[in-house]
């Protein structure tokens, strides 16, 4: 329960800043949507595998870095993607695009936070001796 509580509270403030960025290049930098999700994502996914790492899933700190920046990546691109994709179908029924950019992204919450506890964060498991 503490790592989702945690998990959720990073999320947020990642939120924040991946909203924050979407707004600003689209509003007011005249940037296409979907190119302005896939940057603002990783700007967002930036902070939140380095606060995740560290914070939220503190006992997975110690497995490899590499490993986990690898899958963190390889799941940030995915999320991104179907992020992208409902970003999309949510346009058709919205006019609003911080809307369906936020309904899309609620969407994938619980997705994102399975994934990055069981695949991304997972502890190191022990050699077995032969």
């Amino acid at each position: 329960m503490r790592a989702a509580t945690l998990y959720v509270l990073v999320q947020l403030i990642a939120y924040g800043l991946d909203i924050g960025t979407f707004a600003l290049l689209v509003e007011r930098l005249g940037t296409a949507p979907l190119p302005a999700n896939i940057c603002a994502k990783g700007v967002a996914g930036c902070f939140a595998f380095c606060t995740h790492r560290y914070v939220t899933f503190g006992g997975a700190a110690e497995a490899g870095v590499g490993g986990q920046a690898l899958r963190y990546v390889l799941l940030l691109a995915a999320n991104s993607l179907a992020s992208s994709a409902l970003l999309v179908l949510f346009l058709h029924a919205m006019t609003s695009l911080v809307v369906a950019k936020i309904a899309a992204d609620v969407i994938l919450i619980a997705v994102s936070f399975s994934l990055s506890k069981w695949v991304v964060f997972r502890s190191a498991q022990p050699r077995r001796e032969n």
